[in-house]
């Protein structure tokens, strides 16, 4: 997915959703710039994917081939089955066997059959949040967005969903953005970062490139991952000879290795 001079209020933003990664985006107003992704409308500029330009003729083809996860609590009053069954009416999927295509989402999220016939009010909040995937597969989308898909989980299902993403990367080869505050989880698990400040892509570029950048991140008042501001403070002001790792305990071999 390429976006080229691709309008955005007063600005015309350039840049690549490469297929098969995890892409981080942070800054302010993402959601804006989230929804520009989703293809929530067409903007003025050049949209290719699958080297294929996207006009309004084509976009609701595209559109199924992109699911959003925001930070929706479901509402409905009604069980699992007919919320999903009722997804697949209102997206107006093909599908010749619903309710295998049903169970086969869920199972791919780890939710068992059996929550089929539970109120959506009777879920936990991780549950929901698997359920909002769970959906999402429905169309069997190429790129999954998910926005601030961490809030409200402590820190056992926050790795599950960790594991269940990168699943949904390498098994299924899924292309997913993660749309996030967390900085820490961003460096971890992403391979390339979109930073936004005042509606435009003030930095881009691989994770463990981009994030090192320290000194412009402080600057511009972007969330710094806790590993990196720690190895960044033991070399500059301490002037201990380690190197920037994802990893904690990475970091305290190179401790063990060089003090």
């Amino acid at each position: 997915m390429i976006f080229k001079n691709y309008e955005h209020k007063d600005n015309k933003l350039s840049f690549e959703i490469e297929k098969g990664q995890i892409i981080g985006i942070t800054g302010k107003n993402i959601n804006e710039i989230v929804d520009l992704i989703a293809l929530k409308s067409l903007n003025k500029g050049q949209l290719i994917i699958n080297d294929q330009k996207v006009n309004k003729e084509n976009i609701w083809s595209y559109r199924r081939k992109i699911a959003l996860i925001r930070d929706s609590i479901l509402s409905s009053q009604s069980n699992v089955l007919n919320i999903m069954i009722e997804y697949i009416k209102r997206h107006k999927l093909e599908i010749k066997d619903p309710l295998r295509k049903i169970t086969d989402s869920l199972k791919i999220v780890s939710l068992e059959e059996s929550i089929l016939k539970r109120n959506i009010q009777t879920l936990s909040s991780s549950e929901k949040k698997l359920l909002q995937i769970a959906l999402s597969l429905l169309s069997n989308p190429d790129l999954i967005i998910f926005e601030e898909p961490f809030k409200c989980l402590d820190k056992y299902n926050e790795k599950k969903l960790i594991m269940l993403i990168q699943r949904l990367k390498e098994q299924f080869q899924k292309t997913i953005i993660i749309a996030s505050d967390d900085s820490n989880i961003l460096y971890k698990y992403t391979n390339k970062m979109l930073f936004i400040k005042n509606d435009q892509i003030s930095l881009e570029g691989k994770t463990n490139e981009v994030f090192l950048d320290v000194e412009y991140l402080k600057k511009n008042k972007f969330n710094i991952p806790e590993i990196v501001e720690f190895t960044y403070l033991a070399k500059n002001k301490k002037e201990v000879k380690i190197d920037y790792h994802k990893d904690v305990r990475d970091i305290i071999k190179d401790i063990y290795k060089h003090i």
